[in-house]
């Protein structure tokens, strides 16, 4: 795509559009800079670029293109003008992907961050792979440091708002379970938004699908396919996981927990194997492979009670899911901001394992509502309340898991925060015992 000298705004000056700046910049592109908080804006310090302090739209009809933040919504008066004047709008991970040749893309409600960064890892053991996109390492960043490496890209919902000529070599939706319906307003819209990743494939592209959820484009394309009940190219066989007639890994050799882990590393497998990896360099990496913190990642155990933070669990069925993996009596505490998501499914599936709730944060009220005395349920004012409640309650053998069932955005500035601060009150807890 030529973009020497075309006008471009890029609206949002998040990590992504310091990134997409640096790369429209290399392309000799003429760059303007907006973001709503203009102190933020005036901070960024880039060379041969033109600050806007006020927008309107005749300024608007100015530009060739627009490259908007993920958090732009569609509503916003930029990009309603912006169409209205016919011009393109991309999203950053939509115009870095221009300028790569071989990319492969993941979203879904919950797991992408597994699976990218699983299939990034397998795919480097024959090849350099990067995982990039919606995990902190924009698309824009790993075209320009990472020019010939295969990039696994995490997309999110709101990016997929402008990827209208998004176009990865392989693809995949993992699952679509309710989430973000603030932004996109009903189960419906969101799942249309998903459906766009599968837009612009072709009959030499691949998809790949989960048979147990039957979740795939509606064009042809080629497919690998994987399940844990039916015959399928990644299939289970006696306690292992198979790739057409070899034998990958055995389940109790992964470090990796839960159900829902387990069709991470089966689609994993169905990118790697596109890219001629090995089952023995398959095996090796899975051996090793562990997630991120602050997904059932096991804290510490003190007093023989077992402490759990699943601070990335930010919509119901990824909570579902942590319950489900955590074996035993549970603590709950979940709570924080408002997502626009139906509580009282999270009750009805819940698991009667789950002795006591304590609930925070925002969404704390419409939570009890939704539980109606389905389980024992207590309002704290904050997080760390709600941990000082449950380890005066819990018991040897009780299991204490943060998984909140929703965003952090009232008391924290992101899940990792909140990670960050459950896992401190371990530690004071700990030291406490210990003295």
């Amino acid at each position: 795509m030529k973009l020497k000298n075309k006008n471009i705004l890029v609206y949002g000056m998040s990590i992504s559009g310091e990134w997409v700046t640096k790369l429209l910049l290399k392309k000799k592109a003429t760059v303007f800079l907006f973001d709503d908080d203009v102190e933020k804006l005036k901070q960024k310090k880039f060379k041969d670029c033109y600050l806007v302090q006020n927008i309107n739209e005749n300024l608007i009809s100015q530009f060739d293109y627009i490259v908007v933040s993920p958090s732009i919504e569609l509503d916003n008066f930029v990009v309603q003008m912006a169409n209205m004047h016919n011009i393109k709008i991309f999203s950053e991970v939509e115009l870095a992907s221009l300028f790569c040749k071989n990319f492969i893309a993941i979203t879904g409600t919950n797991g992408k961050t597994t699976t990218v960064q699983l299939a990034a890892a397998l795919i480097n053991s024959k090849q350099k792979a990067i995982a990039c996109g919606n995990i902190g390492y924009p698309v824009s960043r790993a075209v320009l440091q990472n020019k010939r490496a295969v990039k696994v890209v995490e997309v999110s919902s709101f990016m997929l708002e402008h990827c209208d000529s998004f176009h990865p070599r392989a693809t995949t939706i993992l699952n679509i379970e309710a989430d973000h319906l603030i932004r996109h307003k009903t189960l419906d819209d969101y799942s249309k938004c998903k459906y766009q990743i599968f837009k612009n494939l072709t009959p030499q592209d691949y998809a790949i699908v989960n048979l147990d959820l039957n979740i795939g484009p509606t064009k042809q394309c080629l497919t690998l396919t994987y399940s844990q009940t039916r015959s399928a190219d990644v299939f289970l066989k006696n306690g292992a996981i198979y790739l057409h007639n070899n034998k990958i890994i055995n389940l109790n050799e992964l470090r990796l927990i839960g159900k829902h882990n387990i069709y991470n590393v089966m689609c994993a497998i169905c990118f790697a194997s596109i890219y001629k990896v090995s089952p023995q360099k398959m095996h090796n990496v899975l051996l090793n492979f562990s997630t991120d913190n602050f997904r059932i990642q096991h804290v510490a155990t003190i007093n023989k009670i077992n402490f759990y933070n699943d601070s990335k669990s930010t919509n119901i069925a990824s909570t579902l899911a942590s319950v489900e993996t955590v074996k035993g009596s549970i603590i709950l505490m979940m709570g924080g901001s408002h997502k626009g998501l139906d509580y009282k499914k999270l009750f009805l599936k819940l698991s009667k394992r789950v002795k006591q709730i304590f609930t925070f944060g925002e969404i704390a009220d419409e939570l009890i509502v939704a539980n109606n005395n389905k389980f024992n349920i207590e309002k704290c004012n904050d997080l760390s309340s709600a941990f000082d409640r449950a380890v005066e309650i819990a018991l040897p053998q009780d299991n204490i898991l943060l998984s909140p069932a929703t965003a952090s955005y009232d008391q924290f500035k992101n899940y990792l925060a909140r990670g960050e601060a459950f896992n401190k009150k371990v530690r004071e807890y700990e030291n406490k015992k210990r003295g």
